[in-house]
């Protein structure tokens, strides 16, 4: 059922707040927007707008992520927002392989697929989309120091290199930087060459100290694509959780 609650231009309509689009309706998820040295650049109102502008909201927004976040062979979990509305479903349709999930919103739409590269010298993740979910749209390759972990996140322009394809992003500048403090228990998402914030994801120590289950609050900035951000914020948790267990 609808909230239809008002929230600026933006209105939340069966638990998914979306930005209007023609007719009324939330529609699929759009194709991700050609990149350039700086996201904002590819927006002409600055926003990092990856999915589309139904993701992009004029304040800070809350994510959750700990409702199985961390049970990578499970076949479907929820991620809701701060109010506890659906935002998205994460799915693994390759049970066997937790080295695949698919990203998709309320209803049921693919946003993108998410793998881990293997055989890999450092830990490394693609995002992908388009055709198929084919396309690798972002890599992200981590390095673990003795303090902190951090990961480079490069964007590629078209024409996108097909998912089986060699990894190379020498020709790219990392456009965003992950970096988790000494503890780990909080994560930056920010600009790989202005350091602005985009994201921050705070561990929730209390439910992993007294109850084991692991989960973070994802908070980030306005006018930042909430879907690109809780895909790194997935990606990250894979990788680091296979460090530790590796």
């Amino acid at each position: 059922s609808g909230i239809n609650a008002e929230y600026g231009h933006y209105y939340i309509t069966n638990n998914l707040r979306m930005a209007e689009l023609p007719g009324g309706s939330a529609g699929p998820p759009q194709a991700l927007a050609p990149t350039h040295q700086s996201l904002r650049q590819a927006d002409p109102s600055h926003r990092i707008c990856i999915f589309g502008p139904q993701y992009c909201f004029p304040g800070p927004f809350q994510i959750l992520l700990k409702e199985k976040f961390f049970k990578l062979r499970e076949d479907c979990f929820k991620i809701k927002d701060a109010q506890g509305n659906l935002f998205f479903q994460v799915k693994n349709p390759w049970m066997s392989l937790r080295e695949k999930h698919m990203l998709l919103d309320a209803y049921g739409n693919e946003i993108c697929k998410i793998k881990k590269k293997l055989w890999a010298l450092r830990y490394t993740w693609h995002m992908l989309n388009g055709e198929n979910m084919e396309q690798r749209r972002v890599t992200m390759a981590f390095r673990h120091f003795s303090l902190h972990t951090k990961c480079y996140v490069y964007v590629y322009e078209p024409p996108f290199p097909h998912e089986d394809d060699d990894t190379n992003y020498d020709h790219l500048k990392p456009v965003i930087m992950m970096k988790s403090s000494v503890m780990g228990f909080d994560i930056k998402i920010y600009d790989g060459e202005t350091g602005q914030l985009y994201a921050r994801m705070s561990k929730d120590v209390g439910n992993e100290l007294l109850l084991g289950i692991d989960g973070y609050c994802l908070s980030i900035e306005p006018d930042i694509d909430v879907a690109f951000m809780t895909t790194l914020a997935l990606m990250w948790d894979y990788a680091t959780t296979d460090m530790k267990n590796n």
